[in-house]
């Protein structure tokens, strides 16, 4: 018999909607019951592609015994994580607190009220290697709610007050860490102060380098995205050097070379890029025979992928190589490595566009791990079935010997990159299987992610077929999680079915963001009109006086928990929402968004990138891509009188510029109005904060004038 999942449109809760589990979606409702039955929660958080996730489904929740003692001794509340982030964040706040240590699926035991007293992450359903079995986990809670009460919401209250003065230890360790960067005059950040800051993180990233493998750490490697995204700026900016800035940075890079330290920081920058996008598509995090990435290495030296496939992981990834191709064709070295970035950047969207794509246009949210082993591999392991192959190097099809430069690595994954004949060979093989379910609903943010990728990759990689994919998917996202009316957000969709959840920060700002990208992609007006408009309600909606907030409204019962709202200035697998925001409003180089001033809202995000970056520098990728973008923002080249042939020649002259260092706009839509032209007819005025050049009247004179300005740029 279904529960009640089964009217949900997560994939997550409709795997559990046949669970004997009585399960409830997080609610009201289901609080209000387990506070009439003086019963606890019993939340489980997860999302379609964990593999985990789905052990613990058909070991535990699937097994009626489970089923009937957490009817009876809990009410049960399944949450994806993906469709509620708010709840997942909070909750995974606390399982780390209580146990040191978090991941999916997350195991809490809540007060009626919401207040957690007990948390894990996957429970077996027998003892192993001193983990207790589920049931152990069960009725030690059942026994201790029922006979130590008092004792639980004594540990309950405790967590809650950690977490609602989380926000504030933060803000004083990031205090602490150092003064914020030093602006100058007019609120730009000084730029010695941003040499200091970028110094001090690529600092900091040389000493979580694994020089034996490449990436950052010694243990799982996930795709550092927000962190790459940063180097491909700072590898392309040229910065003065200038001995003097903040004293944290300055006692942080003590004994450094400060010669010569902006090209330094550029070829350093340059060097670990290169070096983690070698490691990450040479190895086995590539899926060399059908494109895009998997979530992370369970290995260090990237040869054991765990197979999940998610759209932010791959659209934050398609962005760095195209940045990467570009650097390095410019420059003219390094081609090898350029042909190699560009491939993986067309197999990536080769591989969105054959199993990504919803049939409204839009990209679904990811792929599982598992599937059914195949007939050919009958002893796969259901994780990554679809993927392996048997062979060892130089034979991957089957023992043939056959011209692959591939090796094996561990569970028959293929490293390296592979001849094109046994590619193909190999692909055959796989389209025989069965596939991995698709979690098809669509997530507001992580489709601009994706409208930010191909759009920048279209341009600069040559492919505009990419750049129509993106509009495709901004016009479902914008016509349908959008209220006309408010001009607010939705979190997801599924089959056309919007959902209720609130839009967090991430969707708003990774929207705009996308919105803007494409915008300057195709010079299509419309897309800048939207980003600006989306960029006033997230303003109104997100940010508080200098505070910033991931959700505008917080739950009651995740502000019972200890939620505050709070943005953080860190990043996960993506760039934090704040720093996005705070590149986004840089990037459209308005002067006031809504009713703010758009560098009053940059400066308050930026404000803790000294301590961000001395105290956690492998989550500081977005903050300095936030710093960089506010101390070099796009050249704005204001057209005017320009008919539909003169400016999509414009466009032309300015060329991939326009996705990078540039921002074309009609006069119409200029931040700060244009001067009077002294004679009539198509010009062109490079502007900023309102005072602009003399302007040039043709288009080769646009060439020569992004020439220059791609010149002082480095």
């Amino acid at each position: 018999m279904s529960n009640r999942l089964a009217r949900s449109t997560s994939p997550y809760l409709l795997q559990h909607a046949e669970n004997p589990v009585d399960w409830w979606e997080f609610c009201p409702e289901a609080f209000e019951e387990a506070r009439a039955r003086k019963v606890p929660v019993l939340l489980s958080v997860g999302y379609a592609a964990c593999h985990w996730c789905h052990v613990m489904a058909h070991e535990s929740f699937e097994d009626p015994e489970v089923g009937r003692y957490v009817n009876e001794h809990f009410v049960a509340v399944k949450v994806d994580r993906e469709q509620r982030p708010d709840v997942d964040s909070i909750y995974m706040a606390a399982t780390q607190l209580l146990t040191g240590q978090g991941g999916w699926p997350m195991t809490a035991f809540l007060t009626p009220q919401g207040r957690v007293f007990h948390a894990g992450t996957y429970y077996p359903p027998r003892p192993v290697q001193g983990r207790p079995s589920f049931m152990q986990v069960l009725r030690a809670v059942t026994e201790a709610w029922t006979e130590r009460r008092d004792e639980v919401l004594r540990g309950a209250e405790q967590v809650y007050d950690a977490l609602s003065r989380h926000p504030e230890l933060v803000d004083r360790m990031l205090a602490d860490a150092g003064p914020s960067v030093v602006r100058v005059e007019g609120g730009e950040p000084a730029e010695d102060a941003v040499e200091q800051l970028t110094g001090a993180w690529l600092d900091g990233l040389e000493v979580a380098r694994d020089a034996a493998h490449e990436g950052f750490g010694t243990g799982a490697k996930f795709p550092p995205s927000p962190a790459l995204d940063a180097l491909t700026r700072l590898a392309s900016a040229a910065h003065r050097d200038a001995p003097a800035g903040d004293p944290a940075l300055v006692s942080a890079r003590a004994g450094s070379d400060h010669d010569d330290a902006a090209p330094q920081h550029a070829r350093t920058a340059r060097e670990l890029l290169c070096a983690t996008l070698d490691a990450m598509v040479t190895g086995a995090l590539q899926d060399h025979v059908g494109g895009g990435f998997f979530r992370y290495s369970v290995t260090p030296d990237w040869s054991l992928p765990h197979y999940e496939k998610m759209l932010y992981d791959n659209a934050q990834l398609l962005g760095v190589l195209a940045r990467t191709v570009a650097l390095l064709e410019r420059t003219g070295t390094d081609a090898t490595r350029a042909a190699r970035y560009r491939r993986a950047a067309e197999l990536l969207v080769e591989w969105l566009e054959r199993e990504m794509i919803t049939p409204e246009g839009a990209f679904a949210a990811s792929l599982d791990a598992d599937s059914d082993p195949a007939s050919d591999e009958p002893h796969a392991e259901r994780e990554g079935a679809y993927y392996t192959f048997s062979g060892h190097a130089g034979s991957p099809a089957g023992g043939r010997p056959g011209p692959a430069t591939a090796a094996w690595g561990e569970a028959g994954a293929v490293t390296g990159i592979l001849d094109e004949s046994v590619r193909q060979e190999l692909w055959q093989r796989r389209i025989t299987r069965t596939a991995p379910h698709l979690d098809d609903k669509i997530v507001t943010a992580w489709n601009g992610m994706a409208l930010t990728g191909l759009a920048e990759a279209g341009v600069l990689l040559g492919h505009p077929e990419w750049i129509e994919l993106a509009a495709t998917a901004a016009e479902f996202v914008w016509d349908q999680h959008r209220d006309p009316a408010t001009g607010r957000v939705v979190r997801t969709s599924r089959g056309g079915v919007v959902d209720p959840h609130e839009g967090q920060l991430e969707d708003y700002a990774r929207l705009g963001a996308g919105l803007l990208a494409l915008y300057r992609a195709t010079g299509e007006t419309a897309w800048y009109e939207r980003s600006r408009a989306l960029a006033d309600v997230a303003v109104e909606w997100f940010v508080r006086g200098t505070t910033l907030l991931e959700s505008a409204e917080v739950d009651p019962t995740l502000a019972a928990a200890g939620s505050t709202g709070r943005a953080e200035p860190f990043d996960d697998v993506a760039a934090s929402s704040s720093a996005v925001l705070s590149r986004w409003l840089t990037e459209l180089s308005q002067p006031t968004i809504g009713e703010r001033g758009a560098r009053e809202v940059v400066v308050a995000v930026t404000a803790p990138a000294t301590g961000v970056v001395l105290k956690a520098p492998t989550a500081a990728g977005g903050m300095v891509s936030a710093v960089l973008a506010d101390a070099h923002p796009p050249a704005l080249l204001q057209v005017v009188d320009a008919d539909a042939e003169q400016w999509r020649e414009t466009l032309d002259a300015v060329g991939a510029a326009r996705v990078l260092d540039v921002l074309v706009l009609d006069g119409d839509s200029a931040p700060c109005g244009v001067p009077a032209a002294s004679e009539p007819g198509f010009t062109v005025w490079l502007c900023r904060d309102g005072r602009c050049e003399l302007p040039v009247r043709s288009v080769p004179d646009v060439t020569a004038l992004v020439t220059r300005i791609r010149g002082q740029r480095g």
